[in-house]
């Protein structure tokens, strides 16, 4: 069955050669409608294409700026909570970005609640890349984080305690010193 698929093809191949060159006329190229349907094809082609490599420099330079935004929340959480006072509430402030290849400008906010438990507060840090006036932030990353509210005084029971441990320590170091004699 091979062999004569293969002899009927050949034949076919064979005869429009021949017929080519007894001076029938022969269709050589592509037509004008094929040329402009390729051509159509790939413009559509290069559109979707164009859509697609948009799409993703749009989601890399919203991924860049969410980096650098939990980067500076990060940084801003820490530097409250290593300061001895009681944290306070910030308005919406711009903050400079770190990297140098971003052009994004970048606004914290600091929330301070008190929290359900006494003694506890809600520390809220919410960086914002690109706010403006006109629309939302195209960024936005947030930390909360609970800490003991430094103006509550445990350092002050802390220290009581610790001298009446000390107190009881050196009582029981007299009563040692005295009952060593018997």
């Amino acid at each position: 069955m091979r062999d004569w698929l293969l002899a009927v093809v050949g034949r076919a191949v064979f005869r429009r050669k021949r017929d080519c060159r007894v001076g029938a006329r022969c269709k050589r190229g592509f037509s004008l409608l094929e040329i402009l349907l390729a051509l159509a094809i790939l413009g559509g082609s290069l559109a979707v294409l164009s859509t697609i490599s948009d799409t993703g420099i749009d989601a890399a330079m919203e991924s860049r700026d969410l980096a650098v935004a939990r980067i500076l929340c990060q940084t801003k959480l820490s530097e409250m909570l290593l300061q001895d006072v009681s944290p306070q509430s910030v308005p919406s402030t711009p903050i400079a970005s770190t990297d140098s290849g971003s052009l994004t400008p970048f606004a914290y906010s600091v929330e301070v609640l008190p929290a359900p438990m006494d003694g506890l507060l809600v520390v809220r840090v919410t960086v914002e890349a690109n706010p403006s006036e006109s629309g939302a932030a195209s960024v936005t990353y947030a930390l909360t984080r609970w800490m003991i509210d430094p103006a509550l005084g445990l350092e002050e029971a802390e220290a009581a305690e610790k001298a009446a441990a000390e107190e009881a320590a050196a009582a029981a170091e007299a009563d040692t010193s005295e009952g060593g004699g018997i």
